[in-house]
C-alpha cells in the first residue's frame, strides 16, 4: 500500500487516470478502479445571518471558551461550528455540558483527550499524543508496540494484522497516548481514553488482570513491553 499525503486532486485524465499534484507542483497520474471524493469538512457558519450576532470567529469556526460560551451573553456554540475536532461524541459532550450550565450547574469542558476512530477495515484509533507529537512538545517518552499476531482473540477472529501502541512519559510512566490498528479496535478506545483521563501509569495497566481471550490483552501487553516485561513477544 502506498499513501500519498499532501497531494491535491486535479481531476481525471483523458485515459481515465487520476491526476494529482504534490506540494511542489509535480503532477502524477494514478490508475484507479474506484474514486472516493472526500474533500474534508468545515464549519457551516454561512447563510443564516450569523454575522448579526456579536461572535468571534477563528477562520470559519465560532470561537468559544472552556464552557462553550461565545462573547455574546447567553449564546453558546457546540459541535462542528466550534471547530476541530469535528467528532459526534465531542459535540454530544459539549451539548450535555451546556445544558447543565443553563440549568445552573458549574461545568467546564476540559477533557484530557478525545478519541478519534476511523471505522474502516481495519479500524484505526488515535487517542492522546503520538510519539512525534510528544517529541514536538519536548516530552521524553517510552513507547512500545504490540502486534495482534500474538493475540489469541485476534487469531480466533482470523485477523491478526494490526497493533496497539502506547506512549508514556519517561519520567513518571504516565500514559500520554494510544494508537491502534486492527479488527474491532474501536472498542478499545474506551479503555484508552479512560487511562489518559484518569492519569494512569504504565504500572496500573500492566498490573490489571485482563480477560482472556480478548483484544484488550494487547493493551496490557503494550504496557508490559514498555516496562521491559512483555510476556508474549
Amino acid at each position: 500500500m502506498k499513501l500519498l499525503t499532501g497531494h491535491s486532486v486535479l481531476g481525471l485524465a483523458d485515459n481515465g487516470q487520476l491526476r494529482v499534484r504534490d506540494k511542489d507542483g509535480n503532477e502524477i497520474a494514478l490508475d484507479a478502479d474506484q474514486i472516493l471524493v472526500a474533500v474534508g469538512r468545515r464549519p457551516k457558519t454561512d447563510g443564516f445571518n450569523l454575522e448579526s450576532l456579536q461572535l468571534d470567529l477563528t477562520g470559519k469556526a465560532i470561537k468559544i471558551d472552556d464552557q462553550c460560551k461565545t462573547p455574546m451573553r447567553n449564546v453558546w456554540a457546540i459541535g462542528d461550528v466550534a471547530g476541530e475536532p469535528m467528532l459526534a461524541h465531542r459535540a454530544m459532550a459539549q451539548g450535555e455540558l451546556v445544558a447543565e450550565i443553563v440549568s445552573g450547574k458549574k461545568r467546564h469542558f476540559v477533557p484530557a483527550a478525545i478519541p478519534a476512530v476511523c471505522f474502516t477495515d481495519p479500524e484505526i484509533v488515535v487517542v492522546g499524543l503520538s510519539p512525534d507529537e510528544a517529541k514536538a512538545q519536548g516530552i521524553e517518552t517510552k513507547v512500545a508496540l504490540v502486534r495482534f499476531a500474538a493475540n489469541g482473540r485476534a487469531m480466533s477472529l482470523e485477523s491478526t494484522d494490526g497493533f496497539v501502541r502506547v506512549v508514556a512519559r519517561s519520567s513518571d510512566h504516565r500514559i500520554l497516548g494510544w494508537q491502534a490498528v486492527g479488527v474491532q479496535v474501536s472498542e478499545l478506545s474506551i479503555a484508552f481514553v479512560q487511562s489518559i483521563e484518569m492519569g494512569t501509569m504504565l504500572e496500573d495497566i500492566a498490573g490489571t488482570i485482563h480477560p482472556h481471550p480478548t483484544l484488550g490483552e494487547a493493551v496490557q501487553e503494550a504496557a508490559l513491553r514498555t516496562l521491559g516485561h512483555a510476556l508474549h513477544i
